[in-house]
């Protein structure tokens, strides 16, 4: 007789899976953890004013710095406007984006290592 093993994966509704870091994965991930993420990076966008404000920083930034690097007339207004105030702002909302983006691998790395082995 032809002893079969257990197969190395399991067919979910969401295909198929390693079927060992499944049973690791149900001993000890917490589902609710991607729902804090979606808080955590709607509270990070609200901070900086959403990835629409992001973006007309990092235009207005490349405007400056046409004006004081390329030479270019100014093309944003110049009163009170500081290039390196404004390259610092919107670095630290690139950090606090950066700093959610690292935590948010890390409770997605144990759904990525779902993959069977037949997959890889």
């Amino acid at each position: 007789m032809i002893e079969v093993p257990p197969a190395s994966f399991r067919v979910t509704a969401y295909g198929e899976v390693d079927a060992a870091a499944l049973e690791k994965l149900r001993e000890s991930y917490d589902t609710t953890q991607l729902l804090q993420l979606v808080e955590r990076l709607d509270a990070c966008l609200a901070e900086m004013g959403g990835v629409v404000a992001l973006r007309d920083e990092l235009l207005r930034l490349h405007a400056m710095a046409l004006t004081v690097v390329d030479g270019a007339a100014p093309a944003v207004p110049t009163e009170n406007a500081c290039i390196w105030a404004e390259a610092e702002s919107v670095q630290l909302d690139l950090e606090t984006l950066a700093a959610w983006a690292r935590v948010a691998q890390v409770f997605l790395t144990p759904l990525v290592n779902l993959v069977p082995d037949h997959e890889q």
